[in-house]
């Protein structure tokens, strides 16, 4: 049989926080992203001063995209921090749901964003401290939880803390935006000055806090890498990545000396690739997980397969094995001819009967019948048609015992009856009568009507007193030859017999009339 599985349990299992869930691959790819946006930021650095068109609504777009971006992406940390209960998943998830949910504020105070001169909420330098803080706040997380991991504060949530825990994380990401969101329209005015008149619209205000942000960014992403590279952890390889693409967008957004330049557009950029490194790794690892659970699933599908056909097949030998057990046995134990018990099952049955008989104190009784003249149907009519005889001497014996009565045959054509328990020896006399009767009316036999007498010999337990099987067998059968030298078509009792006279009957128990 196949195995259930090829694909390794170990690979299934591992989660990607874990260390060594990262191979030579992602390490490629991931390095080889980051090397791609450091080189990009360094020619924009150089050139970010470069005036393009005007196109407000490119911030619409941005912003939207982030939003979703990291909306899902922060959906999928909360449930991975369900599934795996890892303090990490969760601050992860409220950092990028504070991604997301900047944005709005950050959409609302650009001006022309939404088609209006000026910002829609706060003031002028209202979406310049959104990216600001924006910028400052998620690396800051970030490093304070690969910070908190590396002092070794990175213990599973209990189960029952859980949903605590998620609620806790949503709020706090939603507390920040708010707050965030109150200092840039009721306090707008209180904030320092951002942008100045032209020519020269960035004020030092400006490069300091974008400053702040690139530290804080450089930080945090210099923990992600050293934690991505020492453990060869996806999460964090692709956190780092996603960090270096936030530090450039800072990076190009100080190059730049005013809106809509090289370096302002080239930081939009940025910010979406920040947003969808982990989005995409969080789909991709998914897919991969979809493929392999699809082909266990097939594997498992076929291993049922093969095991349905193993069930079968042994099904079928189990009962190829009760039809020969059962041919062996009633090879055994039955007659080949008339489906009667043979000898051998009867000596089971009598001792059975014998041994209840001396237990219960009741009685039992042995028939002996032997068919008169057998030898002369044999000879007349062929072999054939004493075997059809028999067969049905079988069956009209049998129809005339009780179910708990048994009747066998003992070899040619001598049958036995054992009654199992009577009340006195007349039952047993009735029931010889019985059997006589029912033999006397004629058989049909290819055309022929044959009229066939019996002779019985009767034993009876404990009258003949014998306790032995063996025993009161020979004296049943000493009473049917006794019923023989009566004239045939009679019963004798053993008990009745006169042994000094060579087993005469002591007795005149009168015959039916003989059938010839």
């Amino acid at each position: 049989m196949k195995p259930l599985l090829t694909v390794p349990s170990s690979r299934c299992e591992i989660a990607l926080d874990q260390a060594g869930s990262a191979g030579l691959h992602t390490l490629r790819l991931s390095l080889g992203l980051a090397a791609s946006i450091v080189a990009m930021g360094l020619g924009v650095v150089l050139f970010g001063h470069i005036q393009l068109a005007a196109f407000p609504q490119f911030a619409t777009f941005q912003a939207s995209v982030v939003l979703l971006e990291d909306a899902i992406t922060s959906l999928i940390l909360f449930s991975q921090f369900r599934y795996r209960r890892l303090p990490a998943y969760a601050v992860l998830g409220c950092a990028f749901l504070f991604n997301a949910l900047v944005m709005v504020p950050f959409l609302l105070s650009f001006p022309g964003a939404l088609k209006a001169e000026g910002g829609v909420i706060g003031g002028p330098q209202s979406a310049i401290w959104v990216w600001h803080l924006w910028h400052v706040i998620f690396p800051a997380m970030v490093a304070a939880l690969l910070a908190a991991e590396a002092a070794g504060a990175a213990s599973p949530v209990p189960e029952r803390r859980v949903a605590p825990v998620l609620a806790g994380a949503a709020g706090l990401a939603l507390a920040l935006v708010l707050a965030l969101t109150l200092a840039v329209t009721w306090l707008h005015d209180y904030l320092p000055v951002m942008i100045a008149a032209p020519p020269q619209p960035m004020t030092s205000n400006f490069y300091g806090m974008g400053i702040l942000a690139a530290v804080v960014t450089a930080v945090a992403m210099g923990l992600a890498w050293r934690r991505g590279w020492t453990d060869r952890s996806i999460l964090y390889l692709w956190l780092a990545v996603a960090l270096t693409a936030s530090l450039a967008d800072v990076a190009a957004s100080l190059s730049a000396n005013a809106r809509y330049t090289v370096g302002w557009y080239f930081g939009r950029v940025e910010s979406m690739i920040a947003g969808s490194v982990l989005l995409i790794v969080f789909l991709s690892e998914m897919n991969g997980l979809y493929q392999r659970l699809a082909g266990a699933l097939r594997e498992l599908s076929e291993v049922n397969r093969d095991l349905l056909a193993t069930v079968e097949q042994k099904e079928s030998l189990v009962a190829d094995l009760r039809r020969t057990e059962e041919q062996v046995r009633q090879l055994a134990y039955y007659d080949t001819l008339t489906g009667l018990p043979n000898r051998r099952l009867l000596v089971e049955r009598m001792n059975q009967a014998l041994t209840l008989a001396k237990r219960h104190h009741y009685s039992m009784a042995i028939m002996f019948l032997d068919l008169d003249r057998f030898k002369e149907v044999n000879d007349t009519l062929g072999h054939e048609a004493g075997d059809e005889l028999l067969r049905q001497v079988a069956g009209r014996l049998t129809g005339c015992v009780r179910a708990s009565d048994m009747v066998a045959r003992s070899g040619g054509d001598e049958f036995i009856v054992v009654l199992a328990e009577i009340n006195r020896p007349s039952d047993a006399s009735l029931l010889a009568e019985k059997i006589i009767g029912a033999l006397g009316v004629p058989f049909e036999l290819g055309g022929h009507h044959l009229q066939v007498t019996t002779s019985i010999g009767i034993a009876v337990f404990p009258t003949d007193g014998s306790d032995d099987m063996k025993a009161l067998m020979r004296k049943a059968d000493t009473a049917m030859y006794a019923a023989k030298r009566a004239g045939r078509n009679t019963y004798r009792f053993y008990s009745d017999l006169d042994e000094s006279r060579g087993g005469e009957s002591i007795l005149s128990v009168p015959a039916s009339e003989t059938l010839h």
